[in-house]
């Protein structure tokens, strides 16, 4: 009777150290271009910009002259970016099939005093994937590398890479 008492408890020992260890963190996951093909259109691909609200008559020679340059993004989209001040990107999408721009609502900025070449996109003219760097505004909270999916009207986020809290604090944001 006690060596399976004995038995036992080395048991349960044995299964109370195995669940007690650290559980190992999921691999992290980032997009691909590959996995959001976007439609082939003809390259070169151009329209005349809708200039339909306030924002987008502000800007409405960058929209003209950008659309020029043809699609860029998505398949028959043009991605149009430009600085906004100091540490800021503003940019605009606009469809080269039929005109219609889309505004984002937001801007992208480095983090506070930080350089130019913190911001910034990545994508390609095959895929709907859209990569930014930066911050929404100067709070670090927002701070990071976003993959976004561009689904014809909206970009959604499909994950969000924060970027280091040191980054942040060395700038002097809040």
């Amino acid at each position: 009777m006690k060596s399976l008492r004995f038995t036992l408890t080395v048991f349960a020992f044995a299964a109370a150290s195995l669940l007690a260890q650290p559980v190992r963190a999921q691999q992290s996951w980032s997009p691909v271009a590959a996995d959001y093909p976007a439609v082939k259109m003809p390259v070169g691909l151009t329209s005349e910009p809708v200039i339909n609200s306030p924002a987008k008559a502000y800007f409405r020679t960058r929209l003209g002259e950008g659309a020029k340059q043809g699609s860029n993004f998505g398949g028959h989209y043009a991605l149009l970016q430009w600085g906004c001040g100091d540490g800021c990107t503003t940019f605009f999408i606009v469809d080269e099939l039929n005109g219609r721009v889309y505004e984002p609502g937001f801007n992208l900025t480095a983090p506070k005093g930080g350089a130019d070449d913190t911001i910034g996109f990545q994508y390609r003219p095959d895929s709907r994937l859209l990569v930014m760097q930066g911050c929404h505004g100067n709070f670090a909270a927002t701070c990071g590398k976003y993959y976004m999916l561009w689904t014809g009207s909206k970009l959604e986020t499909l994950a969000r890479e924060p970027l280091t809290t040191t980054i942040a604090a060395v700038r002097g944001m809040q």
